[in-house]
């Protein structure tokens, strides 16, 4: 049976022995675990041992500080007789194999699955620009909605119509006739000089016969 030791902070190492053909242990903060962690930087649902064909290895739950060997943070590690590895920051778990064990897994085929990951914060940082670019493509689609529809609103706006020379209004410098002031004149002059004509035979006749010019 493989043997487990936890060294949580501040506590006793805890050991557990698991079955050979256990397929899954959980380990973690939380009650529904097999091995329960209570203190240090575990998270609820930390990680998981797993039987597969020829060995164990450990995989991490997507927690908050991850699995860690030699300093190095994995996403799964391969766990082999006598390796050591720290669960989160603080917390180590020790995984030995009896030589019988050894020799069961011996006649098994091991395929390494062991597979490194980068620290939550520096995986942040790197998926940061994708974030950038995705803002801008965002700000950019707005811009062209909002470009579209200025476009569609100065179309719905009456087009104001651009005053051009033949619009303006023409101005002559030709002086203005005087013809039609001519004629006007030469009438009046007319009319008076009829009326000093047929005042002058009234006049005359007044004084020849005593009467006027148009009495009985």
């Amino acid at each position: 049976m493989p043997r487990i030791i936890i060294s949580e902070p501040g506590k006793t190492p805890q050991p557990y022995r698991l079955k050979t053909d256990r397929i899954v242990t959980k380990i973690g903060r939380g009650s529904d675990n097999d091995i329960l962690i209570t203190t240090g930087s575990a998270s609820t649902n930390h990680c998981k041992m797993k039987r597969v064909e020829g060995g164990f290895i450990l995989v991490d739950n997507n927690s908050t500080n991850g699995i860690k060997h030699e300093d190095t943070q994995y996403s799964i590690i391969d766990l082999i007789d006598g390796i050591t590895v720290q669960i989160g920051d603080d917390i180590d778990m020790e995984f030995t194999l009896s030589d019988e064990e050894k020799e069961t897994l011996a006649l098994e085929d091991f395929e390494p699955q062991q597979k490194a990951s980068f620290p939550k914060s520096k995986q942040k940082k790197e998926a940061k620009p994708a974030d950038d670019e995705e803002e801008d493509d965002v700000v950019l689609e707005e811009a062209k909605s909002s470009a579209k529809k200025s476009s569609s609103d100065d179309e719905k706006k009456p087009k104001k119509k651009l005053k051009t020379d033949s619009d303006k209004p023409v101005v002559s410098n030709r002086p203005v006739s005087t013809k039609s002031n001519s004629g006007l004149s030469f009438i009046i002059f007319m009319v008076l000089a009829i009326l000093f004509f047929v005042g002058g035979l009234a006049a005359r006749h007044y004084q020849d016969h005593k009467t006027f010019i148009f009495s009985k």
